[in-house]
């Protein structure tokens, strides 16, 4: 067997539910479906890992790759063995693997198994998809979200000019990247719980000083 280096661009070739036909072509599916841009590093190299290794995927990981969707899925098991490195690789056997990998993500994530579905993840489970979808990265101006963080992840007031900014932010990209932000490796030591109720408190007093509903999302 062919030994199994994963290089840069082998970590985004790592994905599968059934191998492609051999007639379809894997690059296509990626770039049509924009796959590339739909699971992070880390997941990437835990679902491939379980598939061509051995180990299990996190609940975190298992929202990711249903969210990357069973056409990513395929493509991206189909391009790995495309490679060179693979030509060893029994194709049935790594299409067993991938199957199971996806299966048992599908009912940690409470999905069909033969869904194909990229439906939203809360942000407790997926912050990054909630950030994207809802464009959350061009609501809110540099130095409010620095202001809005400080409130947060240390100490401080928030003005009534951020809290403007953090309405229009919403409260759903809000708890996103509280989340995304705990995930960080820096912030491992933090009680998710403490930063929780900072996170509710900052929000609950924007809320009051601009006048919309604690519970508003808007």
């Amino acid at each position: 067997m062919a030994s199994l280096k994963i290089g840069p661009i082998l970590l985004l070739l790592v994905l599968t539910s059934g191998v492609v036909s051999a007639a379809e072509n894997p690059d296509l599916f990626i770039n049509q479906n924009n796959c590339k841009a739909k699971m992070g590093l880390a997941c990437s190299r835990e679902v491939f890992t379980s598939i061509f290794y051995t180990g299990a995927v996190t609940k975190k990981c298992c929202g990711e790759l249903m969210v990357f969707g069973k056409v990513c899925h395929d493509a991206f098991v189909k391009k790995t063995l495309e490679d060179p490195l693979y030509k060893d690789l029994s194709e049935s056997t790594v299409a067993k693997k991938s199957i199971q990998t996806w299966n048992t993500c599908a009912l940690v994530i409470d999905i069909s198994p033969s869904s194909s579905a990229s439906e939203i993840i809360s942000p407790a489970e997926n912050p990054d998809f909630i950030i994207k979808e809802n464009n959350c990265k061009t609501k809110m101006e540099l130095p409010c979200a620095r202001e809005v963080f400080t409130s947060i992840f240390k100490t401080g007031a928030v003005t009534k000019k951020c809290c403007g900014e953090l309405k229009v932010l919403g409260k759903l990209c809000h708890h996103a990247f509280v989340k995304k932000t705990l995930e960080d490796l820096i912030y491992k030591n933090l009680s998710e719980s403490a930063i929780a109720k900072k996170s509710t408190k900052t929000w609950n007093t924007c809320a009051s000083v601009i006048d919309i509903s604690p519970s508003s999302s808007a």
